[in-house]
C-alpha cells in the first residue's frame, strides 16, 4: 500500500524503435506537480525513446481534446530515465506550460 500511495500508476505508451518493432510498457511516476496533473488532464502521454549504451534519447507527446504537443528531444542517462521517465524527458517548465494550455 505504501508503494501505491507514493506512486501514481500511469499508462504511458512507449514506442521503442528496435528492429522496426514498437513495444508498449507501463511506467510509474511519483506524485509531483506538474506531472500528476498533466497525466490527469490529458488524453494520452507518450514517451518516445531510443536507447544506446547508457544514454536515452527521448521526447514526450501529449494529446488532449484534439490538440497535441511534442517536446524537444532530450539526451539523458539510463539511470535517470528508469527512476523518473516522464520528468526526465519533459522539463518541468515545459510541463507547466502544457498543463496551463489544458485549462484553456
Amino acid at each position: 500500500m505504501n508503494l501505491t500511495s507514493t506512486l501514481i500508476a500511469i499508462i504511458i505508451t512507449i514506442l521503442t524503435i528496435n528492429s522496426a518493432q514498437a513495444n508498449e510498457e507501463e511506467l510509474y511516476t511519483k506524485k509531483k506537480y506538474p506531472y500528476n496533473l498533466l497525466l490527469n488532464k490529458t488524453d494520452s502521454v507518450k514517451i518516445i525513446y531510443t536507447e544506446s549504451k547508457n544514454k536515452i534519447n527521448c521526447k514526450v507527446e501529449i494529446s488532449w481534446k484534439g490538440e497535441s504537443i511534442t517536446s524537444k528531444e532530450s539526451r539523458i542517462s539510463k539511470v535517470k530515465f528508469v527512476e523518473e521517465p516522464l520528468a526526465s524527458c519533459l522539463a518541468r517548465d515545459k510541463a507547466k506550460s502544457i498543463l496551463a494550455k489544458t485549462f484553456e
